[in-house]
């Protein structure tokens, strides 16, 4: 099952470094910038400048070097530290549609005799138990709520050098300082700069030096003397509890800013007719989320225009799992669903009374498990969000919260939110192709009238 987590830098764009410097001198530079960069391809002193601009403190220069990465085989709870970062772009390797039964899972270089064959005795029983739920007709967007956080994932990623330097000097100092795997991979990450683009050293080591960065506190494995099953109603509840006070009075205001001379009646429907709906951003929303799975925060978090609060996995309930419909329906499997959560539960008990194992309790963690998390999302983006994610094809937890969201955001603001709903409802057409579900016109139907469905579930269900 052992591979070795690897981060490996794939791809860059040409003459990074002549643009980086180029971008050092245009601002007190006389020609125009396609000049500026001609002459920076034949001059010396480029790596000098970029050192010197970057002591200086302005580092958006360095920001025109991007960035391929290609994680390979890196744990679950590694790729959530890193796709939390906004500043970057990610697809991974889906949960939903690929089998993991013989991916494998990460193992702490460390770990030996009777803690290396606990450690690897818990996590064998839950690939087991998860490829048993897959045999016995689980789809696999259910099954792998039983995944350990350990178990590999792979992504790829690009980003620019900025964000990839406070990358690794945040794990070197800051809230990855005593994750040995994150380690291992800055490690890689720093070997690879420095012959890639070498010059980004010093910044790198600046930054450590430096040593002002928040470390995260260590939480201690939450382990409950017995399982706590949620079921698939009770995931994921969602509470607005931040909304603007006068929000079409704010929207006129931002319509008539970005249209001078506007003197005819607002109506909330301009705002669509251009399509880029920049007035919507001056209205933000906050919403509590409780009890979501590891697996549901994957999904949320994907959305780069919000400000969202994850607690650490570190700290995480590992007693309070979900038990989903495609299980429960089923007496005898959801009666094996649940052994094998009280068999894991009692096992992570066991490894939490071991000092060495104790400290990588963050990998027991099960993408089943639940946590409550808090977001801010501006308007223009929950339009976007809801495109995708109340659409019939979204997995059903992350559809679950965004109808409820969507209800919510109807009864505070239905003049705007009418206009919110999936992708056909939205532009009369639906975008999955051949993957459609060919209910266009009963999901359209459902939206239009969702304040007279009373039950959540009948939207669910369509």
């Amino acid at each position: 099952m052992e591979k070795s987590s690897q981060a490996k830098i794939i791809s860059w764009n040409t003459n990074y470094e002549e643009i980086c410097a180029s971008a050092a001198r245009i601002s007190t530079t006389k020609g125009n910038a396609a000049e500026i960069f001609g002459k920076a391809k034949e001059n010396e002193k480029n790596r000098e400048l970029i050192q010197k601009v970057l002591g200086a403190g302005h580092k958006s220069v360095i920001e025109h070097a991007v960035f391929t990465i290609a994680f390979c085989d890196v744990s679950a709870f590694v790729e959530q530290f890193f796709i939390e970062s906004r500043l970057a772009s990610f697809t991974v390797k889906s949960r939903r549609y690929v089998d993991f039964s013989s991916l494998g899972y990460y193992i702490p270089q460390d770990l030996k005799g009777k803690e290396l064959e606990s450690y690897c005795s818990y996590m064998d029983m839950l690939f087991s138990a998860y490829q048993k739920m897959l045999e016995n007709g689980v789809p696999k967007e259910d099954a792998r709520f039983l995944l350990p956080y350990s178990f590999h994932s792979n992504f790829y990623c690009t980003v620019n050098a900025r964000e990839l330097i406070y990358w690794i000097q945040s794990i070197q100092c800051g809230r990855g300082k005593d994750i040995p795997e994150l380690q291992d991979l800055a490690g890689q990450l720093t070997e690879q700069i420095g012959k890639v683009f070498p010059c980004l050293l010093s910044e790198l080591k600046a930054g450590v030096e430096d040593n002002s960065m928040e470390e995260e506190a260590f939480n201690e494995p939450k382990v409950r003397n017995s399982v706590s099953i949620i079921d698939s109603e009770e995931a994921g509840r969602v509470r607005m509890v931040n909304e603007p006070s006068a929000p079409l009075k704010l929207l006129e205001m931002a319509y008539c800013t970005s249209h001078p001379g506007f003197h005819q009646p607002f109506e909330v429907e301009m705002l669509f007719e251009t399509g880029r709906l920049r007035e919507l951003e001056q209205l933000s929303y906050s919403f509590l989320i409780s009890d979501i799975t590891l697996s549901g925060v994957t999904h949320i978090v994907r959305h780069r225009m919000q400000s969202i609060l994850i607690p650490s996995i570190k700290g995480i309930n590992h007693s309070k799992c979900i038990l989903p419909d495609t299980v429960r329906e089923n007496p005898e499997l959801a009666d094996t669903y649940c052994r094998i959560l009280e068999k894991a539960n009692n096992m992570a008990k066991q490894m939490s009374q071991d000092e060495t194992l104790k400290k990588y309790s963050y990998y027991y963690a099960l993408s089943g498990n639940t946590m409550d998390i808090m977001t801010t999302v501006n308007a223009r983006e929950l339009h976007h969000f809801m495109k995708l994610r109340t659409c019939n094809r979204a997995q059903w937890e992350i559809r679950k919260i965004a109808v409820e969201m969507l209800k919510q955001l109807r009864s505070s603001c239905p003049e705007l939110f009418q206009y919110f709903g999936p992708s056909c409802y939205v532009s009369g057409r639906c975008p999955e192709g051949n993957l459609s579900c060919n209910k266009m016109d009963e999901v359209v139907r459902q939206f239009r009238n969702m304040e007279q469905v009373w039950k959540l579930e009948d939207l669910l269900q369509i």
